[in-house]
């Protein structure tokens, strides 16, 4: 099974917001790990910044502000994401070029005994219900 996390932080580190999206959405549909989704929101936030959609990032980095401090707390590979996504959903006027400029590179890998989602006290499909 590829790795879609490692994939995803591979486009993310290469700018590819929309094709991040997409590798990860495919994922969040199978595991639908609400960290993964706030992961996608991140990937959509930084496309909208590149078009200059400040309302449509500020929207979806405050929805993902949460989860992606919940996954930081387990995840030390999203530490620096989560202050990145932290300060910009407490901003009250976004600075597109800068907050692209200061995204944090990803390292975000699957873990061996959990394939399917981030989280590590999860099994099997017990965190659907």
């Amino acid at each position: 099974m590829r790795d879609e996390l490692a994939e995803f932080s591979r486009l993310w580190n290469g700018e590819r917001y929309f094709e991040a999206h997409e590798v990860l959405e495919e994922r969040w549909h199978r595991t639908g790990d609400p960290q993964e989704r706030a992961l996608i929101q991140c990937a959509a936030a930084l496309l909208h910044l590149q078009r200059g959609n400040l309302a449509g990032a500020a929207k979806l980095l405050r929805a993902a502000a949460q989860p992606i401090g919940e996954l930081a707390a387990r995840e030390h590979a999203a530490a620096a994401l989560a202050a990145w996504v932290g300060a910009a959903a407490r901003s009250t006027a976004l600075d597109a070029p800068g907050l692209l400029k200061r995204r944090p590179p990803l390292h975000l890998h699957a873990r061996e005994r959990e394939p399917g989602s981030l989280n590590p006290n999860t099994e099997g499909d017990a965190h659907h219900a």
